[in-house]
């Protein structure tokens, strides 16, 4: 008797370990930190602004681990899995999962949208996010913190990894993402987020499932400086990748493979020893350029027309670069390489481009060609038509005419604003334009000056949607006649008037002849004071 009851105690013991094993391995944990952030003020002081009164209080947000499901209607809807609150700016929440599973992590309060991200729960893995807020600003932003798992499929993952902490940067709240873009079957552009990481003491680990060899983007943002880099990488199924930093420089930044399509296609060139020999001479050549006492050396005409050695050798750099990646797409028996390396830029701006293009959509898969060919291929034609049309619109050319939405929806046509100024500056921008935005106060201060004199500025916004128009140009404060065409550069004003950049401008008279073409604030205000002998102030 007493053997059966040691028998059965020992059955019972090993159940239990078995069970807590099992529940162990299944087990997942989300960690969430709460950050507050007090921005000094601009004025130089050291104090920092007054919260606004009506700012969210996230201290007090629900913290919600959703799943989505098919119910039996085939309708889709959200189960709770697990949820909780921040206590002393942090939450611990646990479950378990089988399997690797989607979800949603929200943030949710009263007074703001909730704030979420997109993840993967795994039996025994851990997610960790950090939500970042700006009480001074009523705004908040939310990202994972130092890695960002989202594998379902083993066989297709792959990994970038990196430790930036040498780099001469503060990188508190510094930021890593790593995104590509393709079409979908009905032509919307569609934007593949892989994930983005706050960096954990300059470290980030980034896995996720790619399906077929593709290039994306490694964009790096430090806030506290703002500065950014980005550069491109090509990453497949089992691709390793580290993010080097060559030096202490933020922009010098390498990604690094050791195999594969991106040691193909990228290394094979960048990791030459002429490559890095001339890398080094740039980079040294770049930061004397930025580093120089202007006050010492100032710059004139004359010097201007100087290029300087950091550009020289900026296109020594491209030269190897693009003479490699054309004969990969002219060449490469793999169609797939070849695609590639026109994604990686190879013949932009080139009509051999064209016919590469119309070769691949014959070699590859029907469904790839969907996403990935028709759609660069004509966007690249466009943008040849559009670099045709700006070398014909030349001073003494008609401008062409258009009518454009403002932001209250009222249709506003150029020939009506000529007929009414003596001058007009057509200039195309959008509120994601760093230099477009850098010139606004200077335009102000011509716009004011020379308004009463007949004088007047359009700007058309290439933004795709209206909320970003409309929150730049409230930002911003635009006080000339401000419309929007919302189509990117494949817009048809924008195409019709060769934009391929931005800012770009063209200086029109009353009858509608370009009179000046390109100009900077510094070239266009030297032109009015000639044209009207000084401003009305």
């Amino acid at each position: 008797m007493n053997n059966i009851l040691r028998f059965s105690l020992l059955i019972w013991w090993v159940f239990l370990l078995f069970a807590c094993e099992q529940g162990t391995s299944n087990s997942f944990t989300i960690t969430g930190k709460l950050d507050s952030v007090h921005v000094p003020r601009t004025d130089g002081s050291d104090q920092t602004p007054e919260i606004d009164e009506h700012a969210v209080d996230w201290g007090s947000a629900k913290i919600v681990v959703a799943q989505e499901i098919s119910n039996a209607a085939g309708e889709t809807e959200f189960i709770e899995l697990v949820s909780g609150t921040f206590d002393a700016d942090e939450v611990n929440l646990s479950g378990n999962v089988d399997h690797p599973t989607e979800v949603k992590i929200s943030v949710e309060t009263e007074g703001a949208d909730p704030l979420t991200l997109d993840a993967v729960i795994a039996p025994n893995a851990s997610i960790s996010f950090l939500l970042v807020e700006y009480p001074a600003f009523n705004s908040a932003s939310m990202e994972f913190l130092g890695a960002s798992r989202k594998v379902l499929d083993p066989a297709n993952q792959f990994s970038i990894s990196g430790d930036l902490s040498s780099i001469d940067a503060d990188l508190e709240r510094a930021t890593l993402r790593v995104t590509a873009w393709e079409y979908d079957h009905i032509g919307e552009k569609q934007t593949l987020n892989y994930g983005r990481v706050f960096l954990d003491e300059g470290k980030f680990v980034i896995e996720a499932d790619v399906h077929e060899p593709r290039v994306v983007n490694i964009l790096v943002i430090v806030p506290a400086s703002q500065q950014h880099t980005q550069f491109r990488a090509i990453i497949e199924p089992g691709t390793e990748m580290e993010i080097v930093a060559q030096s202490a420089w933020l922009n010098d930044l390498t990604a690094i493979s050791g195999s594969g399509k991106h040691a193909q296609l990228i290394e094979s060139w960048q990791q030459t020893e002429e490559y890095l020999e001339l890398d080094q001479e740039y980079r040294v050549a770049f930061q004397e350029y930025q580093n120089r006492d202007r006050s010492d050396e100032a710059l004139t005409d004359t010097a201007e027309e100087k290029t300087p050695r950091y550009r020289e050798l900026s296109r020594k750099l491209n030269r190897i670069r693009n003479e490699f990646l054309e004969d990969v797409a002219a060449n490469a028996e793999d169609p797939m390489d070849s695609l590639l390396a026109l994604e990686l830029s190879a013949y932009w701006g080139k009509e051999e481009a064209l016919s590469i293009f119309d070769r691949l959509a014959k070699l590859l898969d029907k469904d790839l060609v969907i996403r990935r060919v028709t759609h660069d291929r004509n966007f690249h034609a466009a943008h040849l038509e559009s670099v045709g049309i700006n070398r014909s619109l030349v001073v003494g050319k008609q401008a062409p005419d258009f009518t454009l939405p403002d932001l209250a929806g009222e249709q506003i046509s150029l020939r009506e604003i000529q007929q009414d100024n003596e001058y007009v500056l057509v200039d195309f921008w959008a509120s994601w334009c760093g230099p477009c935005i850098e010139s606004i106060p200077a335009l102000k201060d011509l716009y004011t000056s020379y308004n009463e004199s007949g004088f007047e500025i359009v700007s058309v916004s290439v933004d795709d949607y209206k909320d970003a128009w409309a929150e730049g140009s409230e930002e911003h404060e635009l006080p000339w006649v401000n419309l929007g065409e919302l189509k990117g550069f494949r817009g048809e004003i924008a195409t019709s008037y060769g934009v391929t950049f931005i800012p770009k401008s063209y200086l029109i008279d009353r009858e509608g002849q370009i009179v000046q073409k390109d100009l900077e604030p510094k070239q266009l205000e030297k032109w009015l004071a000639e044209t009207y002998g000084g401003g009305t102030d």
